[in-house]
């Protein structure tokens, strides 16, 4: 519903004369005829998915990507290599960068996706006094033109779109809309792109455009948008990027599978790892046959993390040693904390084991379970020598189990409580079984029955 106002009060909030001699009126109402406007063809930096003279919106979940993918957008424009009306053409890049710190994140990603760091320009606003402050569109329009004549550039990206409103009571109607369309103005009178990244609410959905976190009616004002979602049962991974508006290009264009993967970065305090975009061809899927898939989404700590993690070790063979499944996780913008607590079992997502590679080797995080071959041995304290010695499937009970009375096979208990980890997922505290086998309350239950 329109907000209620007489055209004196809406003039008011625009800074608009409404009374006073005719001749003091700032403006007037005139016509043009259509046969005095010229004809223009549409132009697009990146071929149909990201025209110039607009602005174009990308949203997704939370660790998607979104932002290693307008890095790698304005990497390929720094050095003339994307497909359009550009290409062949180095072209300058502004890049507002509001979530990752540059020196440790976005410098380090833009060196990863093989940018021309002499045409990346990192844009920010600066107060009369010389200090750094966040860039506002209501208030640095001006300032962000100047910039962009300035330097040339062909692209401006705003990472993310929201920090450039601050303060803004955005669910109000038209509120979105003063803030984008002077920006679009502002895109189309320099015939640059503006690439602002978004995120989808948490709340989730079915259709994107209405995912977008801070008001519905960004879908309503933009021309052009892009969605990224998580493909929950890619094997190898991957993600899709789908057109989800457009008044410009074609229908029915192609969306594109991608990857994040893990790049290191030589710095001079040594390597750095980081995430790098990585295009893989197009797909008939599209971003709204996953966004409601689970896994997909950001959720509770969990579903996006555990989607990741079970594919990289899918990808990976099924087992990796933890240092570099953090290594990768950290590149993909977990926290090792966050991957620790992805291995627990959620959903559709079975419970990632830690267990021994090999006799003499170390540990892994793997989709497997640990398994005794038939007749292998090793010493226990307290055991015979050469004895065989209890699979962990007999140490542990089957949900048949009466867990409440061990069978007349399985080892006596012994219920000492230790800090040493979990033979399996290497979580403390754990308890200690006549076999020497060790184990958390997770993985083995029946151990903590008389703390239950």
């Amino acid at each position: 519903m329109i907000e209620q106002g007489s055209a004196e009060q809406w003039a008011d909030r625009d800074g608009i004369v409404h009374d006073g001699p005719e001749g003091d009126r700032p403006r007037r109402v005139r016509s043009q005829r259509v046969s005095e406007i010229p004809l223009k063809r549409r132009t697009f930096l990146w071929e149909n998915r990201v025209p110039l003279g607009e602005v174009t919106v990308w949203a997704g979940h939370a660790g998607i990507g979104k932002s290693q993918a307008a890095v790698w957008l304005a990497a390929e424009v720094s050095r003339g290599r994307l497909p359009g009306d550009v290409h062949g053409q180095p072209a300058p890049v502004l890049y507002l960068g509001t979530e990752d710190s540059w020196s440790y994140t976005l410098a380090p990603r833009f060196v990863a996706a093989g940018a021309d760091l002499d045409r990346v320009h990192r844009l920010y606003a600066e107060t009369v006094e010389g200090q750094e402050a966040m860039i506002s569109l209501a208030v640095d329009l001006d300032e962000l033109r100047a910039e962009m004549i300035a330097t040339g550039a062909r692209l401006v990206v705003l990472d993310a779109l929201l920090s450039t409103m601050t303060g803004a009571d955005l669910v109000k109607q038209g509120v979105v809309r003063r803030y984008l369309e002077p920006l679009t103005r502002l895109a189309q009178d320099l015939n640059i792109a503006v690439v602002g990244v978004a995120h989808f609410r948490k709340a989730g959905g079915t259709e994107p455009l209405q995912m977008i976190s801070g008001s519905a009616e960004f879908g309503q004002v933009v021309r052009s948008a892009i969605g990224f979602a998580r493909d929950a049962e890619a094997e190898d991974g991957s993600c899709v990027m789908s057109i989800i508006k457009t008044n410009i290009a074609p229908q029915g264009l192609p969306s594109l599978r991608y990857r994040i993967d893990a790049a290191t970065v030589d710095t001079p305090d040594g390597p750095t790892d980081v995430g790098r975009f990585v295009p893989l061809g197009e797909t008939d899927q599209h971003v709204r046959d996953f966004i409601d898939q689970p896994g997909t989404g950001d959720g509770d700590d969990g579903e996006d993390i555990r989607g990741w993690l079970h594919s990289y070790l899918a990808r990976q063979g099924g087992a990796v040693e933890p240092e570099e499944v953090i290594k990768a996780g950290r590149a993909a913008g977990y926290s090792p904390d966050q991957l620790k607590r992805a291995k627990k079992p959620k959903g559709t997502y079975p419970k990632v084991h830690s267990r021994k590679a090999g006799m003499d080797d170390g540990w892994v995080w793997s989709l497997e379970p640990s398994t005794e071959d038939e007749g292998s041995t090793k010493e226990v304290k307290g055991a015979t020598p050469g004895a065989p010695l209890p699979s962990h499937s007999s140490a542990l009970p089957s949900s048949s189990t009466d867990q409440s009375h061990p069978s007349p096979a399985a080892p006596q208990l012994t219920l000492v409580t230790g800090e040493q980890p979990c033979d399996r997922c290497r979580d403390t505290p754990t308890r200690v079984d006549n076999a020497g086998n060790r184990y958390c309350r997770t993985c083995a239950p029946h151990l903590w029955q008389d703390t239950a």
